[in-house]
């Protein structure tokens, strides 16, 4: 159990049955309960290991989290097998193993389709953002990172967005090839509408983004924080085989946030930030002034579920983003202080 400066405990539960050298990547990721139920599809495409931590804002919730979590391994051998569950609660918020009377409203379920329906029909009367407790998405995916434990390579991705098909094992054979260790490989985001089928592979994604189904990720919130990655020069890349290949380089520019493969020892999110803002930003940025290396994947992608629009955040989303654009700008001159000898500005 961990307390760090923001005032939450990190529960960190797992166990690991395989020899770490058999798992050299895995994949982090975070929710809260209202969207815990997106992990069934990251299950599915995902083909390794996963390390999800879980927020819980109140005492609460963290006894429905543990017996949730809990019955999801009971029922679903994959999640089982593959899957580190850390559950983060507030300071003095105790996370014990479920009672019964946690579990009863689980206890009639029989099959793992049916408690990630639960999941998702609980997570319909939870509003995310709100409450009294800030979610710390920046902690969280720090948990999950810390979690995994012997590791190689760390894509961290938000718990609504699925990976292609296959891009795990694809990306285990290019970095057998050698990859340099101060560079991270930027898997391009799009978003899809909620009605259509996830595509797995480039050829699948091309079609849905030509009829306007699929678009790049924040598309219309902030075109800017996806721009770097270059979607034109990827969408038209020459077909290639099977293999996954370094399409081009990139040099990183405010305010781009890439989600990226990257090695173990990247540097950490900070923790300060928090709710809606900044938050992968700080990060990119550091990696910027740390001297990584942008290199865009040709074929690896990711899916956010559903078009990101501006009226489906919560009404303190642009206090939010005032706040942490502040905290940002003294993040960036903290920065300067961390790397003197580096060239490189955010």
């Amino acid at each position: 159990m961990a307390v760090d400066s923001t005032g939450f405990t990190a529960t960190f539960w797992y166990e690991k049955r395989d020899h770490p050298k058999l798992w050299t990547w895995y994949l982090a990721s975070h929710t809260s309960l209202n969207n815990m139920w997106h992990l069934q599809d990251l299950v599915e495409r995902w083909e390794g290991k996963i390390s999800l931590a879980l927020f819980a804002s109140s005492s609460a919730q963290a006894k429905v989290a543990a017996a949730l979590m809990f019955t999801i391994a009971q029922l679903c051998p994959s999640v089982r097998q593959r899957v580190f569950f850390h559950l983060v609660c507030q300071s003095g918020d105790q996370a014990v193993f479920p009672e019964l009377e946690d579990q009863a409203q689980f206890a009639q379920l029989r099959t793992c389709q049916a408690v990630f329906a639960k999941a998702a029909s609980m997570g319909s009367h939870i509003v995310n953002y709100a409450g009294n407790a800030s979610y710390p998405n920046n902690l969280l995916r720090n948990v999950a990172k810390v979690g995994i434990g012997s590791t190689t390579f760390i894509l961290v991705v938000d718990i609504d967005m699925v990976p292609s098909e296959r891009l795990r094992s694809k990306f285990l054979e290019l970095a057998a090839q050698g990859v340099d260790t101060h560079t991270v490989f930027v898997v391009p985001a799009f978003e899809i509408r909620h009605t259509r089928r996830l595509p797995g592979t480039k050829e699948e994604l091309l079609r849905l983004y030509q009829v306007g189904e699929v678009r790049a990720f924040y598309e219309e919130l902030c075109s800017r924080c996806q721009a770097p990655t270059n979607y034109s020069a990827w969408l038209n890349l020459p077909e290639r085989s099977d293999r996954m290949a370094v399409a081009y380089v990139v040099e990183w520019r405010d305010p781009w946030e890439p989600f990226y493969v990257g090695n173990k020892d990247v540097p950490s999110y900070d923790e300060r930030f928090k709710q809606y803002g900044f938050n992968r930003i700080s990060q990119a940025c550091e990696l910027n002034i740390a001297g990584y290396t942008f290199a865009v994947l040709d074929s690896a992608f990711l899916v956010h579920k559903g078009h990101k629009l501006p009226g489906d955040f919560h009404s303190q989303k642009d206090a939010e983003n005032k706040r942490n654009r502040q905290l940002y700008r003294g993040f960036k001159e903290e920065l300067k202080l961390k790397y003197p000898d580096s060239s490189r500005r955010c």
